[in-house]
C-alpha cells in the first residue's frame, strides 16, 4: 500500500470501517510509516475535536462562496 492509497481510504479507517481485506495492510503500512502514522493520528484527532464542536448556524452567503472557492481550487475542481 503507498502512502496516497491509504489517504485514500482515511474516511473509513477513522470511522472504523476499512474494508476488511485492506485492514491489515493498512495497519501494516502505518507501522511502517512514521509519516503516515502522523498524519493519521493527526486526521483523527481533528475528525475527534471537530465531533464534539457545538453547531452553528449557516455560514454567510459570500464567505461561504469564498470558501467554496478555495476549497474547488485547492482540490482542482
Amino acid at each position: 500500500m503507498s502512502c496516497d492509497e491509504l489517504v485514500a481510504q482515511l474516511v473509513d479507517l477513522v470511522d472504523g470501517e476499512p474494508v476488511v481485506e485492506r485492514r491489515e495492510t493498512v495497519e501494516l503500512h502505518i507501522r511502517g510509516c512514521p509519516k503516515c502514522e502522523a498524519y493519521v493520528a493527526t486526521y483523527t484527532l481533528t475528525v475527534r475535536v471537530a465531533r464534539v464542536l457545538p453547531k452553528c448556524g449557516p455560514l454567510p452567503p459570500a464567505f461561504e462562496a469564498r470558501l467554496r472557492k478555495a476549497l474547488a481550487e485547492h482540490i482542482g475542481e
